[in-house]
């Protein structure tokens, strides 16, 4: 375990370890760093609970633009009193932290706040009936809503979410560092882009003894994250976790969740929001749905898209071809900062808007490899398009995708076994959105079915939200739809674009589950989250259907029994109806904005 260093000591630069209440007798502890110059300044503020201290860098950056910058620990976490609980303060102690900020002397009553990942979420909770004083927020990598994104996606527990638990636990972050002994603080926290998770153990033979020691301990991962009952993997991994277990008796929509999520009570945020995230994050869900909540209230927002992963970093590109991994890797230089003085100074200073804050959208476009602005998110100019499964492309006879509503019945099968979980990747990026190639995985599994399109002649420009309506029936009172959509490339590799999962027993309601009537055909929406991709000539779309994607996700016991306590499990045949009364589709966001067939030789 880290031991927290010694805060720098007050100086004309910092004011440090200040304490600010926030009722019941609980103080936050915080930093200020301060602008040279007569004040009052416009503030800014970021609560974590990832050490505040380690803002100092940042703090020195915002005090040289003429920002008062406070850095505070939040409940629980380091320096700051009470008990960490994640999601359950953030409101009430932001409110507080708001307020005080406000009122400094050094203020002049326009505060902000900024912040990554769970920093993001903690705003858009503080920012519902806030203080008029908060005016402003950029949220980077922020999760969706519950059942969205985390800690479950479309039902289903997204194993990352453990990951990042088991990080959080005690009053300190864990270490990070990789020693002989197995145990919970060998894997990273939720700002790291680390992966680690891999099942297949096969293959240590001939590597280095460190890297043999990883892969023992990524395959007692899997191991643990098999384990029923499923309540029960913490303790494989080496502690018990009480916020982990209480998440699990939560496994459906209740009060518990309401009073944590966002989304419902986006109409009663005022300040105005820059949303900043990646199409290969974890976490992204929540950029590009608390955007259009937000924009549906009619508030001034902003959504930055750009080629990273959950720490707004660089994915690995090595399934790629070289030249367009190259331009990814360049264009996720963009210094994102920029954009965040941009909108701050916009809303706190009133300096006119420039071109990092007239767009409403900035996306990197993948495919196109090109950063574009666009006048709102989704684009103007973009209609939703249905592309329709069938049991056989009119020229080699496979599975495929096209527009036209299947002319006779059809259906696709698989068996699923959760003793044997379909992979969510290849083995060494298991559970990472990334652009991987997924064609050997799908070419040596049975358990999954592929539909594509047939070669573009034209290129395909895919810029908005999507989804896939799925008609399937299956034998089992529950079990997964785990959807992939891909771009099949001429040469063969299947680059990975998004995904999205139900559990079925959710397929109508979070909040009242039903389990499946086996034989019988339901309807099933799975929202696939975002895109913002040109499919080029010669390339296919690739649409991957399975019950199965971990370790992204926990594994379906099929049972339809409780998420946390049970403990058997049982394989489920699903068949997958294609045909005139039950049409199987992708509903795609189609953009026809000119700059998108504008392509490079």
């Amino acid at each position: 375990m880290t031991t927290p260093s010694p805060v720098p000591p007050a100086s004309e630069d910092v004011q440090t370890n200040l304490s600010i209440p926030v009722g019941g007798g609980i103080e936050l502890v915080g930093d200020l760093y301060l602008p040279r110059g007569e004040g009052p300044f416009p503030a800014v503020l970021q609560i974590t609970p990832y050490k505040a201290r380690d803002l100092a860098e940042l703090g020195a950056i915002y005090a040289a633009r003429g920002y008062l910058f406070l850095a505070v620990d939040t409940r629980g976490r380091y320096r700051s009193g009470g008990s960490w609980e994640p999601l359950t303060h953030d409101q009430a102690d932001g409110h507080a932290v708001i307020q005080w900020l406000a009122q400094h002397p050094l203020c002049n009553g326009r505060v902000g706040s900024r912040g990554h990942s769970y920093c993001g979420y903690n705003q858009l909770l503080a920012a519902i009936d806030a203080p008029a004083a908060l005016q402003a927020m950029v949220v980077s990598v922020a999760p969706g809503d519950p059942f969205l994104n985390v800690p479950f996606v479309g039902g289903a527990y997204d194993l990352s979410d453990l990951t990042w638990l088991l990080s959080m636990t005690g009053r300190v972050c864990q270490d990070e560092t990789p020693d002989e002994d197995f145990g919970v603080r060998r894997f990273g926290t939720w700002d790291t882009d680390e992966n680690p998770f891999c099942p297949d153990a096969a293959g240590a033979e001939g590597v280095a003894e460190d890297d043999a020691a990883n892969v023992d301990d990524r395959a007692r991962w899997d191991v643990a994250l098999r384990q029923r009952p499923f309540r029960d993997s913490d303790l494989w991994l080496g502690v018990r976790h009480e916020v982990f277990r209480e998440w699990l008796q939560h496994w459906r929509l209740d009060d518990y969740w309401r009073s944590r999520s966002v989304g419902e009570r986006l109409g009663r945020i005022k300040a105005r929001a820059l949303f900043i995230s990646g199409w290969w994050d974890n976490n992204g869900r929540g950029a590009s749905q608390f955007f259009g909540g937000l924009r549906a209230t009619g508030r001034s927002q902003r959504l930055l898209m750009g080629p990273w992963n959950h720490a707004l970093q660089v994915p690995d590109c090595s399934d790629l071809p070289a030249a367009e991994a190259r331009m990814v890797e360049r264009a996720a230089d963009r210094d994102y900062l920029n954009d965040e003085f941009a909108w701050l100074d916009t809303h706190l200073r009133d300096c006119p808007a420039g071109p990092a804050t007239c767009a409403r959208a900035s996306l990197f476009v993948t495919g196109l490899h090109r950063w574009l602005d666009f006048e709102d998110w989704p684009p103007p100019d973009t209609t939703e398009q249905a592309l329709y499964l069938h049991g056989g492309a009119v020229d080699s006879g496979a599975p495929g995708l096209s527009l036209e509503v299947p002319a006779v019945a059809a259906s696709s099968g698989y068996r699923f076994d959760p003793q044997d979980p379909t992979p969510f990747g290849p083995a060494d990026r298991q559970g990472e959105r990334s652009p991987f190639d997924n064609a050997a995985v799908a070419a040596s599994r049975e358990d999954l079915l592929v539909f594509e399109t047939a070669p573009l002649v034209e290129p395909l420009a895919l810029v908005g939200e999507c989804s896939a309506l799925l008609y399937a029936q299956a034998d089992a009172p529950d079990f997964d739809l785990c959807v992939k959509l891909l771009d099949r490339y001429p040469d063969g590799r299947a680059i990975y674009l998004t995904d999205g999962v139900l559990r079925a027993r959710f397929r109508d309601d979070w909040e009242q589950p039903v389990a499946v009537t086996p034989g019988e055909v339901h309807a099933y929406r799975i929202d696939l989250w975002h895109l913002g991709h040109v499919l080029r000539p010669g390339h296919a779309l690739c649409l991957e259907v399975a019950s199965g994607a971990f370790p992204r996700i926990d594994v379906n016991p099929c049972t339809g029994g409780d998420l946390a306590t049970e403990s058997r499990t049982r394989p489920v045949e699903v068949r997958l109806h294609h045909s005139p009364e039950f049409p199987s589709q992708l509903l795609l966001p189609l953009c026809r904005d000119p700059r998108l067939t504008e392509l490079d030789p």
